[in-house]
């Protein structure tokens, strides 16, 4: 805890680097996905067509584009409400279609046909495809109704519609989604298809609008196929008026255009010092007044010491020693084992004896006869008494009783402290 305050800045910052992490829009990455639009966008500037992409804090000038490609999509648990009639009169006039009509905007709105699903594993089947009614309801929400739609049955469907005459492009598209063309309203027709229905649709109600069935023909993972890439090309280029400079507009977020000139709104905002109290107003400021609470704690837990300062450390060792002893030879007397403790402490210390006299290799049987013989040598009956006390305790220690061990114990004591050992 005494060096705490490089820890918590460590936090600190690890914090604000996560909330920054969330705070980034997550955008791009479906931009990269099997869905996304960012490879259309790459192609096409490519070949030389500018592609401006839509900003949510941007309003885009209808003059600066020349044409507008609005994907529809419908995100994964995302409910679609039918509207009813009532609703559908009064269109919105920030829709696409609206605004195609209001500023004569060469409009391609491109249907959807995967769930979001697809963007986040990567991997579209058939079980990733959104139902037809889906895609109804989608058309109803801009003034589109009463279209039918097929899908191919095979896996992949091949074609080479003609954009410029005399100029098929081979297409190839996974479960090929299409208009039906039994379904089409009067004065709704065909642009492009295939055999199996239309691909490209376009009604004289709305002259600038046109309505691609399958997004495949310009998404990611689509533009890989045959020769979608070159399809896309060709239908920017035909839906443009010739000889148009202006940029193509992918307008992902639905955002309305100005009819006079591109608004940056984020550039109108200036964040000033009174921000700065949002982020100590309640409930935050609890919460930052509990962070400094428990930072206080640990600056103050880190910089005192609870105790005088212990100096003598081997004293410490051996008090230590003589505690962890005591406290087991509690735990052997109260376990009725004290006898045999006796005689294995009896054992041990002879052998000591033995090893201090005879070096560290005596500690064993041979040692310790060997020290009763040397202690003979000095004091005969002395020896005799000490090894029969010592015997006594070693081999009858747990069956005796507590005065009788206390006696014997006595005896060897007394015994063994009459004999001069001194050293080797």
């Amino acid at each position: 805890m005494r060096k705490s305050a490089p820890v918590l800045i460590l936090g600190l910052v690890l914090a604000l680097a996560a909330l920054a992490v969330f705070a980034v829009s997550r955008g791009s990455d479906y931009d990269r996905s099997p869905l996304g639009s960012k490879g259309l966008e790459l192609w096409l500037q490519t070949k030389g067509i500018p592609v401006v992409r839509s900003d949510p804090h941007i309003a885009q000038a209808r003059s600066k584009i020349s044409l507008r490609i609005v994907p529809l999509s419908i995100h994964q648990g995302e409910a679609v409400t039918p509207q009813s009639d009532d609703e559908t009169d009064g269109l919105d006039p920030e829709n696409p279609v609206v605004e195609a009509d209001q500023y004569a905007l060469p409009t391609l709105i491109v249907l959807p046909k995967w769930r979001g699903i697809v963007s986040t594993e990567g991997v579209a089947g058939k079980s990733g495809l959104i139902d037809l009614a889906d895609i109804s309801n989608e058309l109803d929400k801009i003034g589109y109704s009463d279209f039918g739609f097929a899908r191919s049955e095979t896996s992949f469907e091949e074609a080479q519609p003609q954009l410029q005459p005399g100029q098929p492009i081979k297409i190839a598209l996974y479960r090929a989604q299409t208009f039906e063309r039994s379904s089409l309203p009067s004065g709704c027709g065909e642009v492009v298809g295939t055999l199996s229905g239309v691909l490209l649709l376009h009604c004289a109600a709305d002259p600038t609008v046109y309505l691609l069935s399958d997004p495949d023909l310009l998404n990611n993972h689509g533009l890989a196929l045959a020769d979608n890439a070159a399809f896309a090309v060709s239908l920017v280029q035909s839906l443009r008026a010739a000889g148009e400079s202006r940029p193509i507009y992918l307008d992902t977020s639905g955002e309305p255009l100005d009819s006079e000139a591109t608004v940056d709104e984020g550039q109108s905002y200036e964040r000033s010092t009174t921000d700065l109290k949002r982020f100590f107003a309640y409930p935050l400021s609890a919460i930052w007044g509990t962070v400094l609470v428990v930072a206080a704690i640990c600056f103050w837990r880190g910089a005192y010491r609870f105790g005088p300062p212990l100096r003598e450390v081997s004293g410490n060792i051996e008090l230590s020693k003589t505690a962890a002893i005591e406290a087991t030879a509690r735990l052997l007397r109260l376990s009725g084992n004290d006898g045999r403790m006796t005689g294995q402490f009896v054992l041990h210390l002879l052998a000591d004896k033995a090893q201090l006299l005879f070096g560290s290799g005596a500690g064993n049987q041979a040692g310790i006869a060997r020290l009763f013989q040397r202690l003979a040598r000095q004091d005969k009956a002395a020896a005799q008494a000490l090894h029969a006390a010592a015997e006594a305790l070693i081999e009858r220690g747990h069956i005796m009783t507590r005065s009788d061990l206390h006696r014997n114990l006595e005896t060897f004591r007394k015994l063994l402290g009459s004999f001069e050992f001194g050293s080797r």
